[in-house]
């Protein structure tokens, strides 16, 4: 955020674990009027040591960033991704902070940010900037956000993090939100997210320390709120039940431009704590390959059943990557969408190529907080598929991306003008080379590769 009067803000993020009540250990020992201070470690982009709260020891501490139009739209994600950012936010919307009605805009960077960040298996999360005084106008930017989102075929099952509040002050004794009092803020706030939540998104809200002690009851958030906190010190002092923490502004990290495209951004950067505890009796069985090579680790795929149900990908859930463009120790984040709330964390190895463990029960070896609502109540369950059948490409035949295809010049080349089709998109194969087809004149897409299938 760059509207900020004092130093940047953090923004709330409750990941989707606990989406339901079911979560109530990790609700209840979120809340600490008194921070302990726990293990430390050192930012892969600032050359300084952070120390972390007690209670995320033995947590997944993710990299990430969050970005607006003072970054580049031409910020390169996949050496974002390479540098060790495992996820963006990005600013969809904002209100201007400087006018006494409520004017609303579209940030003109987020749609190129969005696609080809997305392109690149970066997970992501949207915030908007809010000026909100009361709920009636809270409603009003969450009703304009998703209206942008939607607009761009942005949908629930799109978003790995959740659509955040971003509630900050700006411009002074001159800003919109000057005088502001704790019961409308927290008004606000609350219907921002019960806003977002009946569209479908999991909401969110990112402020800064001072600006929830003050301003926001957070006692009166859902248990589904996710809490993100803006500190610029050595560690966050916030009581509140966040998960993410946005530790400094200053960040230049390679692929992620300024906005004039010239050099290197200051880029805020924030870190996700993710609770790695194994859920003993989960109602869904994960299934899939744990060690997998590079290509097929960049976008993992699992078998999820429960009971004899089996769990569409895109529809019931969504899987995200942690530190897996990489050879070595990874993750794959699942996160449910709808119904089934929640998320797993799983294991992976990246290696050379891909090795057994097909079909291998993952319940035991990773985190499973996947949730199922039944009529009202809320329920572990589990299950996943890295074994997709390969399609049997012919030139003339029709086909419907799977996933958002970047374009190239030739089979394998550089990328050519157009630079991405859209998951959902049909495309004909007018000419094929192996996995690759041409669906025009000097376009070409990667229609498989490995365990990945991108076509249907």
């Amino acid at each position: 955020m760059r509207f900020t009067e004092t130093k940047k803000t953090n923004r709330i993020a409750r990941s989707a674990v606990v989406c339901l009540l079911a979560f109530s250990v990790l609700v209840t020992s979120a809340m600490v009027s008194a921070p302990a201070e726990a293990a430390s470690s050192k930012s892969p982009f600032i050359n300084k040591t952070y120390t972390h709260n007690s209670r995320f020891n033995g947590n997944l501490i993710v990299n990430g960033v969050d970005v607006s139009t003072w970054q580049s739209g031409n910020s390169d994600w996949n050496k974002a991704k390479a540098a060790g950012v495992d996820y963006a936010i990005m600013r969809a919307t904002f209100t201007y902070y400087g006018s006494k009605k409520l004017r609303m805009d579209n940030d003109n960077k987020f749609k190129d940010m969005y696609r080809k960040a997305k392109a690149s298996n970066m997970m992501i999360g949207v915030y908007v900037f809010s000026q909100a005084k009361n709920a009636t106008e809270a409603i009003k930017e969450a009703d304009f956000a998703v209206k942008r989102l939607k607009s761009l075929g942005i949908g629930p099952k799109d978003l790995a993090l959740p659509v955040y509040m971003d509630y900050e002050f700006a411009g002074g004794r001159f800003g919109r939100l000057y005088g502001l009092r704790k019961t409308n803020a927290t008004n606000a706030a609350v219907a921002f997210c019960n806003r977002i939540k009946a569209y479908g998104y999991t909401p969110g809200i990112y402020a800064s320390t001072s600006f929830y002690s003050s301003l926001i009851d957070t006692s009166r958030f859902s248990s589904d709120v996710d809490i993100w906190c803006a500190q610029y010190y050595s560690k966050c002092q916030s009581g509140t039940r966040y998960s993410k923490w946005q530790y400094s502004s200053s960040a230049k990290i390679n692929g992620i431009k300024h906005w004039t495209g010239a050099y290197m951004s200051n880029t805020d950067v924030n870190f996700w704590y993710i609770d790695k505890k194994v859920n003993s009796k989960p109602l869904t069985v994960i299934k899939g390959k744990t060690t997998l090579s590079l290509s097929d680790a960049k976008n993992p795929n699992f078998t999820i059943t429960n009971g004899k149900t089996t769990l569409k990908k895109g529809t019931d859930y969504i899987v995200g990557g942690i530190r897996n463009n990489r050879k070595g120790s990874a993750y794959a984040y699942i996160k449910g969408i709808g119904k089934y709330g929640g998320y797993a964390l799983v294991p992976i190895t990246v290696a050379n190529k891909t090795s057994g463990n097909a079909n291998t029960n993952l319940n035991k070896k990773c985190a499973n907080y996947l949730t199922y609502a039944n009529k009202g109540k809320s329920s572990y369950i589990g299950n996943v598929s890295t074994d997709a059948k390969k399609v049997t490409l012919k030139k003339g035949s029709t086909y419907t991306l799977t996933d958002y295809m970047n374009v190239r010049k030739g089979p394998g080349t550089n990328y050519g003008k157009v630079a991405l089709y859209k998951k959902g998109t049909k495309v004909k194969a007018y000419e094929v080379k192996n996995n690759w087809i041409r669906v025009g004149s000097g376009r070409w897409i990667c229609a498989q590769m490995g365990n990945e299938i991108y076509v249907k």
